[in-house]
């Protein structure tokens, strides 16, 4: 509410403050729909920290003088009230009195005849514009409602597993510009950095995480081709860590990131935003949204962007357009459909290299190379991608137990790329200065539709209250993979000179063609049961079937096949939420993935299965400005496929593998006085190979840098009152730890440290920042896949922008 917050307020006598804040309070009200009864969980408290909890968990305005609730204590309260039920406990035998003023908007005075407004003195106000939903908006850093762990509406602290949520104040105060970005102060996710081309060089828990926006996977792609979600489209980024077969099917078992899209709003939203940085970046930005009619059936929400930049090295440019259109129809208070659809268009090249360890973490005679090296073919490289989408959010509620949902989507992308990548050092090359390389032409397309159905009934039995969910969702994609590669002209790496590329290498005898076309699907049936007792105790109950089915066919061998897999997963949770607002929690969940292919006897593989036992505990202050969250863990993943050592030929490998992660994590975001917010994380992990045929037993998985220990430390502070009011400052520290690389862990790739800072600046309708990520500039190897194949990480990036809102 800009009316009513910031430096403004400090600065307003009392009357005009009051003023000021009923405006806004009652133009809130209007627009939330009336309340019924809501289920509260309040512990006794003083009066004043009891009214701001009431406030919070009901999104309700309250307005009270400070005075009157000193010395005054409220008892507990649980079960389901209306507002006006809560505060008639809440207030009784206190000598004051609820008064409604509007919807959602009540005042607190003494129980005899209110005072006018001019005597009234200072007041505080306890709101929410609107009550916390899972999949809404959340002002500040802490979010205490999510979707993602359950696919309701469910508090943080009743779900039996880790879950971060990157609230949009806090990945904007950060100054991120890519989803790998907006986690890189959570616990457990490594990554090889943020790239041009690709979000997804990420593990969780040492797994490569399943990817979704609002609740359905986006496609499953390769990694140059990777989906990619501008964070101007999102409202927050969650992270659930370990399995979650038994609600979305198929994935491994590290956890699941799901993005939240930016939906229509009854409340007006009109923002622009420019943006100029390194590598001459240049952006500009919208946010529109609001009501279309004046009873708020019809509302919408257009995020658009447009980018022009030049990439590090190489004389390429980084350019994106984004448009993400939404309309929201609400026929009544209980039906809701909106319509979202996407475009994004991506030119720009690879921003890392693959560079030899020779010369990075290991001596090479001729020095060391540098990061800024382009390591492919000026005339030849180049990078297109063209992605969209479009879709449905239906929910209907029928009465207080029953209510139903549809989520629908359509996704394509298709992609052009070329591109020359290094192979190691030249072995006909005694001085060790010259790189082999390989050209490669990638012309991949996908296309992508995903439903689920979901029917949701909430009703006791007896002491217990259920949340019962039965899902029924599918999943279809198809993709088109033509790729050729053949080995290109060599690169001095201490004197680069780029000869021309010869195309005629792609049709020579040295290419590699492939065109392979494959179709996937999946049906999965899920029923999930969210049992809670006396208030306190939570139990989760969930099982699913999923029916698997991969076609594939070698358009260049003429030869086909079709695999069909089957898999139950589950999961079972118990969470205690004590009075003192610690929950501690401990599950049991299962994964299971699709692995195409045969052995060398032609058996189809099984797919890949994962079980996790996780333990923790989950801390929310009652007040909402503390959350910390400790988890201990142990994942095994088993068939995993490992290379047939019986066969003379190594074309073929088995499913003897198996991988085993543990370890533990924390995790604490505060806001420790108003105005400075904390972010802390830590995480310590083991991840090994437990069994294996050849050099990998007991070794460190390699796909992605897996840490042994991770830690990483925000802090923000905007000034509230005087001449300097609404300025700000944030730094942080990100540490990882020495990680293994190749894939028998013969490379040792150190450790670093990180630094990033903020300034930011607001006053009425703007808002000025200067972000910097990495700004000692260090230059340092975020992981090599083996001694040919090693990539410096991000180096420093500082981006200024100016935002408008009216």
């Amino acid at each position: 509410m800009p009316a009513a917050s910031g430096p403004r307020r400090t600065a307003l006598r009392p009357l005009a403050r009051l003023s000021a804040l009923a405006a806004a309070m009652l133009l809130a009200g209007a627009a939330l729909a009336q309340g019924g009864q809501v289920a509260l969980d309040l512990p006794a408290a003083p009066l004043e920290q009891a009214l701001k909890t009431l406030a919070r968990q009901s999104g309700t305005q309250i307005v009270f003088a400070s005075a009157i609730t000193d010395g005054k204590q409220a008892p507990r309260l649980h079960g389901n009230f209306t507002v006006g039920e809560a505060l008639d406990r809440l207030l009784a035998g206190s000598g004051l009195a609820a008064r409604r003023q509007a919807d959602h908007v009540f005042t607190i005075g003494p129980a005899e005849a209110p005072r006018s407004e001019a005597e009234l003195p200072v007041v505080t106000v306890s709101a929410a514009a609107q009550r916390e939903t899972a999949n809404g908006p959340v002002i500040g850093y802490i979010a205490t409602r999510s979707a993602t762990g359950s696919k309701t509406d469910a508090s943080l602290d009743e779900v039996p597993q880790s879950i971060s949520v990157v609230t949009r104040d806090r990945f904007e105060a950060q100054g991120a510009q890519s989803v790998n970005e907006a986690l890189r102060y959570t616990a457990s996710v490594s990554s090889y950095g943020a790239g041009t081309r690709s979000d997804w060089y990420t593990a969780v828990r040492g797994f490569v995480p399943s990817t979704y926006l609002d609740g359905l996977q986006l496609p499953n792609t390769i990694n140059l081709a990777s989906w990619r979600v501008d964070p101007w489209q999102l409202e927050r980024v969650e992270l659930l860590r370990g399995p979650a077969s038994v609600l979305y099917g198929q994935g491994d078992p590290g956890g699941t990131i799901n993005m939240v899209s930016k939906l229509p709003t009854l409340e007006p939203v009109r923002e622009l935003e420019v943006q100029y940085g390194t590598h001459a970046r240049k952006q500009i930005a919208g946010d529109f949204g609001g009501k279309l009619d004046e009873d708020g059936k019809f509302s919408y929400r257009l995020t658009a962007l447009a980018r022009d930049g030049n990439l590090p090295f190489g004389p390429f440019k980084d350019q994106r357009l984004m448009v993400a259109p939404s309309l929201t129809w609400r026929p009544d208070a209980d039906t809701s459909l909106t319509l979202m659809a996407s475009y994004l268009r991506d030119k720009t090249n690879s921003s890392d290299n693959f560079l030899p360890a020779q010369g990075t973490i290991l001596p090479n005679p001729n020095g060391h190379i540098s990061s800024r090296l382009f390591t492919g073919s000026p005339d030849f490289d180049s990078y297109e991608k063209t992605q969209y989408s479009f879709g449905y959010q239906f929910e209907h509620r029928f009465n207080d137990t029953w209510t139903v949902r549809q989520n629908l989507r359509y996704n394509h992308l298709r992609l052009d790329d070329r591109m020359s990548y290094g192979v190691g050092l030249d072995p006909s090359d005694p001085t060790q200065r010259t790189m082999l390389r390989y050209a490669g032409i990638a012309q991949p397309s996908y296309g992508r539709f995903d439903v689920d159905t979901q029917a949701q009934a909430k009703f006791d039995t007896g002491a217990l209250r259920h949340t019962l969910l039965l899902g029924l969702d599918y999943q279809r994609q198809r993709t088109l993979d033509p790729e050729n590669y053949a080995l290109t002209s060599s690169l001095d790496l201490y004197h680069p000179v780029y000869a021309p590329t010869d195309l005629s290498i792609f049709t020579g005898a040295g290419a590699y063609p492939q065109d392979v076309r494959q179709t996937q699907s999946q049906v999965g049936l899920y029923l999930q049961d969210q049992i809670k007792l006396a208030e306190r105790w939570v139990v989760t109950l969930g099982g699913r079937q999923d029916w698997t089915e991969t076609r594939t066919t070698d358009q260049l061998a003429g030869s086909s096949s079709s695999q069909r897999d089957s898999a139950f997963t589950g999961r079972v949770g118990l969470v205690y939420l004590m009075p003192s607002g610690f929950a501690p929690y401990l599950s049991y969940s299962t994964s299971f993935n699709p692995t195409s292919g045969t052995d060398r006897n032609g058996q189809a593989f099984k797919p890949t299965q994962g079980r996790q036992v996780e333990a923790g505990v989950k801390y929310t202050r009652p007040d909402g400005k503390l959350s910390v969250t400790a988890s201990l863990f142990q994942i095994h993943q088993r068939n995993v496929l490992t290379p047939d050592l019986a066969d003379p030929t190594g074309a073929h490998s088995t499913q003897a593998g198996e991988v085993r992660s543990q370890g533990v994590e924390l995790e604490a975001i505060a806001e420790v006085v108003p105005g400075l917010n904390l972010i802390a994380s830590y995480t310590y992990q083991d991840v090994r190979n437990t069994k294996a045929n050849d050099d990998t037993l007991n070794k460190w998985p390699i796909a992605i840098p897996i840490p042994r220990e991770m830690a990483a430390l925000w802090a923000d502070y905007r000034l509230r009152g005087g001449p300097l009011a609404g300025l700000g400052f944030g730094a942080g520290v990100r540490y990882v730890s020495p990680t293994a690389g190749a894939p028998d862990n013969s490379l040792h790739v150190p450790g670093y440290a990180l630094f990033d800072a903020a300034i930011t600046y607001r006053i009425p309708h703007w808002r000025f920042a200067l972000n910097g990520t990495n700004l000692g500039n260090r230059e340092y190897i975020s992981g090599c896949y083996d001694a040919t194949r090693c990539i410096y990480g991000n180096g420093r990036t500082v981006i200024a922008s100016a935002r408008y809102s009216w």
